[in-house]
Order: structure tokens, then C-alpha cells, then sequence
């Protein structure tokens, strides 16, 4: 059996905790800056993070925060060197941003209209943008369309008119993996 690292060929590990410097690092926080001041000051005390920033290998030594983005911004106001820091690449990615809630994985091609539904519900729910969405007439839209040709992208949605149009659907591609 290869390994991750084998069929990447790299010498990265993936999935092992590093310590990074934290000038490596490229990301941005939507964290508010009390929650970054709030971090920052413990990070002082202790010295270092114990939740570790996800990151993306870039190129040698160039990495980018996929997750915990407001922990290495609040260890660079702390004036910390080092960061401790999982390496992921794009498909471990996804993955930490399903376990983390952040995106939703809906199969659109066989979903069915209740789980369709839900998913909706939830997105309505989680992101402001998307609270007044309809989520019945989107998974009747998204069942309608797959009964005619195969779901590859959603741009189908904004000419639909089920409540997603051209400035919704960036959002709603952010947070659904399909």
C-alpha cells in the first residue's frame, strides 16, 4: 500500500503535529479582536498553542492556514517564533472542515429530497446571508435538474429562481462540498 507522502512525494508529514515558524505562515482571521486579544494573552503566558493551526503546504517552507486561522494571528501579536501546526493537503482539508462544521458533504446526485432539505436548513440557519432561503423549493430544484443531467456545479441554481442567485452562490459553494 503507498503512503500519503509517497503519492504526494513529499517529505511533509501529513497529519503529525510541527512546529512551524510563524513567519512561514500566510492566513487571516474573521475572528473578532477581543477573541484574538483573548488568545494572544494566554498563548504570552504558556508560551505556545495547544490547538493546532491546520496548514497547507504551499511550497518549501511556505505554508497557509486552512484552520485555527485566529491562532496563528493571535501567536504573531503574542510575538511568538513558533506555532504548532498540522500539515493537511486538499482532500485531508475538506475533511477537517466537515469535522469542524464549517461545510456540509451532500451527495447532490443522490440525496434525497428530506436530506436535501436538511442541509439547506442548516446552511439557512448557520450563515446570516443565507436566512431567508427557502430550502423545499432548492432541493426541488436541485431533484429536477438531476432527473435531467448530472449535478457537476450549482451555477444552475441562479437561473432557477429558488432564492440563489449570482452573489449567494460563492457562499453557498463555501459551504457545501458535493
Amino acid at each position: 500500500m503507498v503512503s500519503i507522502l509517497e503519492r504526494r512525494g513529499t517529505s511533509t508529514p501529513l497529519g503529525q503535529v510541527l512546529r512551524l515558524p510563524c513567519k512561514f505562515i500566510q492566513g487571516r482571521s474573521s475572528a473578532e479582536a477581543m477573541v484574538i486579544n483573548a488568545i494572544a494573552a494566554e498563548l504570552a503566558i504558556s508560551g505556545k498553542n495547544v490547538l493546532p493551526v491546520m496548514v497547507k503546504l504551499l511550497k518549501e517552507d511556505k505554508y497557509t492556514a486552512v484552520l485555527n486561522n485566529q491562532i496563528l494571528i493571535a501567536a504573531q501579536q503574542a510575538k511568538l517564533d513558533f506555532v504548532y501546526c498540522i500539515v493537511v493537503d486538499d482532500e485531508m482539508a475538506v475533511q477537517l472542515k466537515v469535522e469542524a462544521g464549517k461545510t456540509l458533504k451532500v451527495n447532490l446526485n443522490q440525496a434525497s429530497e428530506v436530506e436535501l432539505i436538511a442541509a439547506f436548513e442548516n446552511i439557512k440557519a448557520n450563515i446570516a446571508a443565507f436566512n431567508k432561503i427557502e430550502p423545499a423549493p432548492i432541493a426541488q430544484a436541485i431533484i429536477s435538474y438531476r432527473s435531467v443531467e448530472r449535478v457537476k456545479n450549482l451555477t444552475f441554481l441562479t437561473k432557477l429562481k429558488c432564492g440563489i442567485g449570482k452573489t449567494k452562490l460563492p457562499g453557498l459553494v463555501d459551504r457545501l462540498v458535493y
